[in-house]
C-alpha cells in the first residue's frame, strides 16, 4: 500500500482521531483541519439545540403562571412531560465520544480513498494518450493506405453500370400552353415553339449518347438539332424563321422526330415524334 493509504490504520484510527482533534487549527496538517472543522459544526448544533430548549421551558413557564383550573393543571402536565423527556434530549443530541469519533473516522476515510481514486484515474488517462501514440504510430500510414484501397475497391464493385438508354421522347413547350408530348397539337401561326429531346433514363457521365431532333417535311430531311447525351439542357430547339437557311417552320403543318444515335451519329432508332399546326 501507498503512504496515503497508511495515514489511518483499522487498530489506531481511535487514537489518530482524538490527536488530530487535540492538534486542531495549531496544525497545517489537512486531517487535523478537517477534523477540527467537523468538530466545530457538531459543536454549534449542539448549542443550537440546547438553546431551543430553554426557550420552551420559559414559554411553559409563563403559560403556568398565567393560566388557572384546567388551562393550569394542562400546562403543568405538559411541562411535567417536557422535564420528563429532558433527560431523553439529553441521551440522544450529545452522542457518546466513542460514536462521534467513529463517524468522523468514517468520513475522514471516504474521502482520503475519493482523492487516491482521483488521483489514480488522472494519473492513468495521463499516460494512456502517450502509450497509444507510440504504438500507433508505426501502422497509421499502412492502416490508412489499406483502409483506401479497400474503400475503392469496393465501390467499384458496388456501383451497377446502367443500361444505355433504350428511346427518347420529343417534348413540346410554348408561350400560352403548358410542355406536352402529345403527338398531334395545334397553334396560333408565328408562335416560336421549343422542341426538348428526353431520354428514357439517365446515365452516368462517361456513357455517352447521341440524340437529335430534325422536321421531315415540307423541305425533306432536315436536321435541327444535335447533341451529346448527357448534356440534355443544349438538346433542344426553338423553332422560328431562319433568313440563312431560308426556313419558316412557324407556318403550316411540320412533323418533327427525336432520335436516339450512337457516338458516330448514326441515327439508331425514332423514338418520337409530333406534328405541330400553325394556324
Amino acid at each position: 500500500m501507498s503512504k496515503q493509504d497508511d495515514q489511518f490504520l483499522p487498530e489506531q484510527v481511535d487514537e489518530q482521531i482524538e490527536t488530530l482533534a487535540h492538534l486542531g487549527n495549531s496544525s497545517t496538517l489537512p486531517e487535523a483541519l478537517l477534523v477540527s472543522n467537523l468538530d466545530q459544526i457538531y459543536g454549534e448544533e449542539h448549542e443550537i439545540a440546547e438553546r431551543v430548549w430553554v426557550r420552551l421551558n420559559r414559554h411553559i413557564a409563563q403559560d403556568s403562571r398565567g393560566g388557572t383550573g384546567q388551562k393550569h393543571l394542562e400546562d403543568q402536565t405538559l411541562h411535567t412531560l417536557v422535564k420528563e423527556a429532558r433527560p431523553m434530549k439529553t441521551r440522544e443530541t450529545p452522542p457518546p465520544a466513542k460514536k462521534r469519533w467513529r463517524a468522523l473516522e468514517t468520513f475522514a476515510a471516504i474521502v482520503i480513498i475519493a482523492a487516491l481514486v482521483g488521483s489514480m484515474a488522472l494519473l492513468f488517462q495521463l499516460r494512456r494518450p502517450s502509450h497509444s501514440s507510440q504504438a500507433g504510430s508505426g501502422a497509421v500510414t499502412s492502416t490508412a493506405q489499406g483502409v483506401h484501397e479497400t474503400t475503392a475497391t469496393a465501390t467499384a464493385k458496388a456501383t451497377p453500370i446502367p443500361a444505355p438508354p433504350t428511346s427518347v421522347m420529343i417534348r413540346v413547350s410554348a408561350a400560352g400552353i403548358s410542355p406536352t408530348s402529345q403527338g398531334k397539337i395545334t397553334i396560333p401561326s408565328g408562335t416560336k415553339v421549343t422542341l426538348t429531346v428526353l431520354p428514357d433514363h439517365s446515365l452516368l457521365p462517361f456513357q455517352t449518347f447521341t440524340m437529335g431532333i430534325y422536321a421531315t417535311d415540307p423541305y425533306g430531311f432536315s436536321e435541327l438539332q444535335y447533341c451529346t447525351y448527357p448534356k440534355t439542357d443544349t438538346c433542344s430547339y426553338t423553332i422560328a424563321y431562319s433568313s440563312s437557311e431560308g426556313t419558316d417552320y412557324t407556318k403550316g403543318k411540320h412533323t418533327f422526330r427525336a432520335f436516339l444515335g450512337n457516338i458516330g451519329g448514326a441515327i439508331l432508332k425514332d423514338s418520337s415524334s409530333v406534328t405541330i399546326t400553325w394556324s
